[in-house]
């Protein structure tokens, strides 16, 4: 049971990786008017200093201003990139939120405020891409049923956990298996986690960048990250579907479980405590019972090292062959920013960059 339970954790890591009253002014009275000293005599040429004026118009209490919204400070771990004239910022963002994260640091907000294009692992905007990506990835082809793609012992499985959650057979059998893990997945994060997981981070950057009417683009494509989220090879995927998929009956003793704690991440992140995130990544991602597994060796490997590489790669080409000045900001999942902290196994955008010849500046 411990197991299955340090492997379920491990699926909440991999989702977070992939996956923020002014006060109105008193009326002033009237003052009271004074009684005139008849001793001294007064020059009635000149205003009466003891009578008060009378108002040019009726006094109107203006509000106060707003007090500006306070954050966190979530600094994100971001790191500064130079080459020639151009700059690229490289913010770690979780891909969840809780309200009180927003406004960021100042240093990621200034950051934001200089940039000319903004830089997301794929176009957030694009939801014509994204919703026809995910139609296309979340049936399988030509017909087919989990009968007909695998293993007796995963169908079995699956059968069985759909049955515990009340699903009819009927309505997913022609459903991706990945994909119905991973949606099944984020209903138990909502149910483990005060982390919003539709009001992420990343849109948070995104709607900054549309409200100054700047371009948003992506690091890689719609359909290459679905493909390597939800598409693994059959291997991955039987693993995936036997060990990250818990029948009802589970739920309450990994809500009890301090492995499942997606709060706990998302504690350090709100507190800038990357240590204590590359620690965390370092002891999920080393249970023994996945580091070597089709499922571990893929999370590791493609998820992780492969898009942290191809990100580099990409960020590389952006600031050598843009032409005219300009300023980059990036955000990514923040493994992908100081994953290698977590263990040699690891590879981050910092990390590759510095072997393609740049300098990575730490701001934080």
């Amino acid at each position: 049971m411990k197991k299955r339970i340090l492997i379920f954790s491990l699926l909440l890591v991999v989702l977070s990786a992939l996956l923020l009253v002014g006060c109105a002014a008193e009326t002033k009275p009237e003052p009271e008017q004074e009684t005139i000293p008849e001793v001294e005599v007064i020059d009635t040429t000149e205003p009466n200093l003891y009578e008060p004026e009378e108002p040019d118009e009726e006094y109107v209490p203006v509000p106060d201003e707003p007090e500006p919204a306070v954050g966190f400070a979530i600094h994100g771990a971001i790191h500064r990139v130079e080459y020639g004239d151009n700059v690229a910022y490289i913010f770690g963002t979780l891909h969840g939120s809780r309200p009180e994260w927003f406004p960021l640091s100042d240093i990621v907000e200034d950051a934001m405020a200089r940039a000319d294009v903004f830089a997301l692992e794929f176009d957030m905007s694009d939801m014509g891409a994204l919703e026809a990506e995910m139609e296309e990835l979340m049936f399988l082809s030509d017909g087919q049923t989990w009968a007909d793609v695998l293993p007796q012992a995963a169908y079995d499985h699956l059968v069985y956990v759909i049955a515990s959650y009340e699903i009819p057979y009927e309505d997913v059998r022609n459903m991706n298996p990945v994909l119905l893990v991973y949606t099944i997945a984020l209903e138990f994060i909502s149910l483990l986690s005060d982390v919003d997981m539709i009001t992420t981070v990343d849109g948070y950057v995104r709607d900054i960048a549309l409200a100054r009417g700047l371009p948003v683009i992506g690091l890689e494509t719609v359909a290459q990250q679905m493909d390597i989220v939800f598409n693994p090879p059959i291997d991955v995927a039987v693993e995936q579907i036997m060990e990250f998929l818990p029948p009802m009956e589970m739920l309450m003793e990994i809500m009890n479980s301090d492995e499942a704690s997606l709060d706990e991440l998302a504690d350090m992140y709100e507190s800038n405590d990357i240590s204590a995130i590359a620690e965390a990544f370092a002891r999920t991602s080393s249970v023994e019972a996945t580091i070597d597994s089709p499922a571990g060796i893929y999370s590791r490997e493609i998820i992780m090292n492969y898009r942290s590489t191809y990100y580099a790669n990409a960020i590389a080409r952006l600031l050598r062959e843009t032409e005219e000045p300009t300023t980059f900001f990036v955000a990514v999942g923040l493994s992908h920013v100081m994953r290698s902290l977590g263990g040699e196994e690891f590879t981050d955008i910092v990390e590759q960059l510095g072997l393609l010849g740049f300098e990575v500046v730490p701001l934080w």
